[in-house]
C-alpha cells in the first residue's frame, strides 16, 4: 500500500480564486479537477513552481495542464508557524496576455490586502459538486478552541465565516461580530 507523503502546509482559497474556479468549471470542469490535483502538490510543498517578480515578490505561480492554466498563490503563517498557501487566482493564459493577468492579480491583492477571507481547499472541493468527490485534500487540523460552541455556531451559520477565520477571533471579538451583525438586521 502507498501512502501519500505527509502534509507540509494547509492550502486554502481566496474568494476571486473560488469566483475563477467556477468560471472555469462551466468552461471545462475536467480542467478543474486537474486544477485541484495540482493544489494537492502544494499541500506537500510551499516551493513548487516558480516565483514572481516585480511587484509579485513573495508570490508564486504553479502551471497546470499543457501550460494553458496558473494557480498563483503566496506563504503565509498560522499563529502556530504552520504554513499556509493563500491562493489568489487560477487563470489562464491566452485570454488575455500575463501582463493585464498579474496586473490583476496587484489589483486584487490591493484590495484585499494582508487579512484576505479564505476557504480551505478540502471545503472548496466539496463546494464544487459531486464531480470533483474522488480528489481528496487534506482536512484543516483541529484546533483548540476557546469560544464556546454556541457562538462559534453562530459566527458560522450567521455570519458565514469559515473555522479558519473564526480561530483567529478572540470570544470577545466573535461576540462584537455577533451583535454587530444583530443589530444591523431590520435597518435599510
Amino acid at each position: 500500500m502507498t501512502t501519500l507523503p505527509q502534509r507540509v502546509c494547509i492550502v486554502r482559497l481566496t474568494e476571486d480564486a473560488i469566483a475563477d474556479l467556477h468560471r472555469l468549471a462551466k468552461k471545462d470542469p475536467h480542467i478543474v479537477r486537474t486544477v485541484f490535483k495540482k493544489m494537492l502538490l502544494l499541500e506537500r510543498s510551499t516551493n513548487a513552481g516558480e516565483p514572481l517578480m516585480g511587484a509579485l515578490i513573495g508570490f508564486r505561480k504553479l502551471v497546470v495542464g499543457d501550460r494553458d492554466w496558473r494557480i498563483v498563490w503566496r506563504v503565509t503563517g498560522d499563529a502556530d508557524g504552520t504554513p499556509i498557501l493563500d491562493i489568489f487566482e487560477v487563470w489562464a493564459v491566452g485570454a488575455r496576455s500575463e501582463s493585464e493577468i498579474y496586473e490583476e492579480l496587484k489589483a486584487r491583492f490591493s484590495q484585499i490586502g494582508d487579512n484576505p477571507k479564505l476557504q480551505p481547499l478540502k471545503d472548496v472541493i466539496t463546494q464544487m459538486g459531486r464531480l470533483y468527490e474522488s480528489v481528496v485534500a487534506a482536512p484543516e487540523p483541529l484546533r483548540e478552541s476557546s469560544m464556546p460552541e454556541w457562538l462559534e455556531t453562530a459566527l458560522r451559520v450567521q455570519l458565514n465565516l469559515g473555522l479558519a477565520e473564526i480561530s483567529t477571533l478572540s470570544e470577545q471579538q466573535g461576540q462584537e461580530l455577533l451583535m454587530k451583525h444583530w443589530s444591523s438586521r431590520g435597518k435599510p
